[in-house]
């Protein structure tokens, strides 16, 4: 995988200010080239989970899918556990883009009333308790798709992990 300091390099040899943006963003950065051109690019894709599809101008298709999440220890069970979390919701991003999402959600309010006597004298309260809880659901089969790249967020409180193909005219 290239390094993020030759990315760096290469964009504050074009005179950038994009390169100071994505150091101010990220930390550990790992991509693999040509997906490092798209990544950085746009350092949005970066931050936000979620899968994307760019059209190139000589007719492929770069899929690309970008997942997170929180980092407890960082210690080599941390790691494993970080990638195969987001390798997982990288992949559901790319079936959730294709075939979309299924979204369940239940609501439940109680109401009472409780009535206290306390030295003969009388006090009442009303109590609401509410339980929300939703439900999303996304089936379907991808292609086990490469990891291409990972890093984290400036503070190292998240973990990020890209998956990605890119297609040519008679893959698609």
């Amino acid at each position: 995988m290239k390094t993020w300091r030759g990315i760096l390099f290469g964009l504050l040899a074009c005179g950038t200010a994009l390169a100071s943006q994505l150091t101010n963003r990220f930390a550990t950065v790992d991509i693999s080239p040509p997906f490092d051109e798209y990544l950085a690019a746009k350092p949005l894709l970066m931050e936000y989970a979620g899968a994307t599809v760019i059209k190139l101008k000589d007719g492929r298709m770069v899929i690309l899918s970008v997942a997170s999440t929180t980092v407890n220890n960082n210690s080599a069970k941390d790691r494993l556990r970080m990638q195969k979390v987001c390798k997982s919701k990288a992949l559901a991003n790319l079936v959730a883009e294709a075939k979309g999402i299924q979204v369940a959600y239940a609501s439940k309010v109680e109401d009472r009333t409780q009535v206290t006597v306390e030295n003969g004298k009388e006090t009442g309260k009303s109590i609401e308790d509410v339980l929300e809880v939703s439900e999303t659901t996304v089936e379907g089969l991808v292609a086990n798709l490469p990891v291409v790249g990972t890093w984290y967020s400036k503070d190292q409180s998240v973990f990020y992990l890209a998956v990605g193909v890119i297609l040519d005219k008679k893959q698609m």
